[in-house]
């Protein structure tokens, strides 16, 4: 695991995308410039030493080298791992008295150093002298109270002594016994360690003398040693306090202190120690002695050890990049010229070598999280077999993990790949499409996963396109490429296939359009052939009309029944009027013949 001292220089990252960007729009505004003086393909002869690859390749190491630099000035770090280490020594508890004598001068001289400090000083130089021992820390006065446990954190014990402060303890006296008690209790529970208590205190003010013996004596049968460091001196001195001086509750007077040594010394024998007074110079030394006697054990202790930095490495992949980076010219390479790199010839390899991708399918190891011993028994002797194309026992194996594991995808997943091969060495076509029904089954199952294991699901799919196309379904096949891409972008084997799956289709789809083509052709020409034969029919039944004889002076029968009666009604009006006329003439000529 990699960590960083600076992680937020990282953000300098953000550097690389924004300089491709404007190296892309750079680009594009040379192409629209060199437009305006021409066509491209026209003016490329005028520049014989321009390289179109160069500026890319040069752009890609300078963001490298960028990244690298970056890296490097956020200062990784090695993974912080855990790291078990055996030490001889022993426990050691320092019991410190923090009643408010010790804040009385720890000399004769009221302008000396206080007693807590005195403590504070000769404790520290104890705790810089222990090596590989565990120390705990408890403070008393009215009652004890644990700080530190025992630990071997001695920067930690040492910050918690110099925070000990008598002024912010309520609960006054100088309860030994019970800090002797809690001392005892605070020690771990191997009776092998061997165990010291130091007791810091000036011996006044006991509330129980005969119980402070008593916890002495039982920390002494259980083989824990007590040391005394007597504070103070054995004159009387005033106790200060808020600028003042401590008074006695009930009197009002001003209380004197001093060091009961003999009392002191009286403990340290109870408890088969020493007593060392804090103002001879030899103390710690002493004390140094004594704990040297205490048995010491192996103590095993847990401690977090950082690794090596880790930025030089990426110093120096940066200046690898930069070397590179001055070593690529500005002018293009004649011998690659010679090079051409989409003629046919190399359209053929790339497809020879796509086929390949597609009969040399992914396999899966067990990395699932939820797993079986079992199960991994299973995969791993299925995973042999399959090495060895033995097909129909690896099958085996792997249906045992399955009823081991139900859930077990990588099982299921390799079970599929299986049953594809042993398609291939079937004897009938019915078996055959049992074994590529069963693998689809199994790649189906194992890609409705794909959120939980995208990249194991991702090959599902890339073999369930394989299955398409070599059944010549191209079209499932793209689908399930890009099913396959979605859940793992950088499988290169699914983006080749896809694109063979791709021309496969497009070739298949120019082929039903020309038959449909000629198709639509052969109906127009029968059309317009039909079209024709009705034409000459009608031209042939003209000409037969025309070729009948034609009689100027036979009438037609209607004509002639036309012309008929208009001669009957001719004839009849003629006879009318010659009948009005008679009948007109013989009455003039009555008229007349009575005249």
């Amino acid at each position: 695991m990699v960590t960083f001292a600076y992680p937020y220089i990282l953000f300098l990252l953000l550097l690389v995308p924004v300089v491709a960007c404007l190296y892309i729009l750079a680009r594009i505004d040379r192409k629209n410039k060199l437009k305006k003086f021409g066509e491209i393909r026209m003016l490329k002869p005028l520049m014989p030493l321009v390289s179109p690859y160069k500026p890319a390749v040069q752009l890609v190491f300078e963001l490298l080298a960028i990244t690298f630099i970056v890296i490097a000035m956020a200062r990784p770090w090695g993974g912080v791992k855990d790291e078990k280490s055996e030490k001889e020594g022993i426990e050691v508890m320092l019991a410190v008295d923090a009643s408010n004598s010790m804040l009385a001068p720890a000399g004769s001289s009221e302008n000396g150093p206080d007693r807590m400090r005195t403590a504070k000083l000769i404790l520290e130089k104890i705790i810089n002298r222990l090596d590989n021992d565990r120390v705990g820390l408890i403070v008393y006065a009215g009652g004890a109270y644990t700080l530190v446990p025992v630990t071997s954190d001695y920067v930690s014990a040492k910050q918690f002594l110099n925070s000990i402060d008598p002024s912010q303890i309520s609960n006054q006296g100088t309860n030994i016994a019970e800090a002797v008690s809690l001392a005892s209790r605070s020690f771990t529970d191997d009776k092998n360690i061997g165990k010291a208590i130091i007791l810091v205190t000036d011996a006044e003010d006991l509330e129980d003398k005969e119980g402070v013996m008593n916890s002495v004596k039982t920390a002494a049968k259980n083989h824990i040693q007590v040391d005394v460091v007597g504070i103070g001196g054995t004159t009387p001195v005033r106790i200060p306090m808020d600028g003042s001086y401590v008074r006695d509750m009930e009197t009002g007077e001003i209380v004197e202190t001093s060091l009961n040594e003999d009392l002191a010394m009286e403990i340290a024998e109870k408890g088969k120690g020493i007593y060392v007074n804090a103002s001879n110079s030899g103390a710690v030394n002493e004390l140094e002695k004594q704990l040297d006697t205490v048995k010491k054990s192996t103590l095993e202790t847990n401690s977090y050890v950082v690794h090596d930095e880790l930025f030089s490495i990426f110093v120096w992949f940066a200046l690898i990049c930069i070397i590179i980076r001055l070593l690529i010219l500005d002018r293009r390479i004649s011998w690659l010229d010679k090079i051409s790199f989409f003629n046919r010839s190399s359209v053929i390899i790339i497809l020879v070598g796509s086929s390949f991708f597609i009969s040399q399918p992914a396999f899966a190891k067990d990395d699932e999280v939820v797993s079986t011993r079992k199960e991994r028994q299973f995969i791993n002797k299925g995973n042999k077999l399959y090495n060895d194309a033995d097909y129909s026992k690896a099958a085996k194996m792997y249906e045992d993990a399955l009823r081991e594991n139900p859930e077990s995808k990588t099982a299921l997943y390799n079970l599929g790949l299986t049953n594809v091969f042993r398609a291939q060495t079937a004897n009938s076509d019915s078996l055959k499409n049992n074994y590529i029904q069963s693998a689809m089954q199994c790649f189906t199952t194992v890609g409705q996963f794909g959120s939980k294991n995208p990249e194991l699901a991702s090959k599902a799919f890339f073999n369930m396109g394989n299955i398409a196309f070599n059944s010549q379904n191209y079209k499932e096949a793209i689908m399930n490429y890009k099913q396959a891409l979605r859940l793992n972008p950088s499988y290169d084997n699914a983006r080749r296939n896809l694109r063979i799956a791709q021309l496969k289709q497009q070739q298949n789809d120019n082929n039903k359009d020309n038959k449909q083509n000629q198709q639509d052709k052969k109906d127009q020409e029968d059309k317009q052939d039909k079209n024709k034969d009705n034409n000459q029919d009608q031209q042939q039944n003209q000409q037969q009309d025309q070729q009948k004889p034609q009689n100027k002076n036979q009438i037609n029968p209607q004509v002639a029944d036309q012309i008929l009666k208009s001669m009957e009604n001719k004839e009849n009006s003629t006879r009318a009027r010659v009948s009005g006329r008679g009948d007109k003439s013989s009455g003039q000529g009555s008229s007349r013949k009575k005249w």
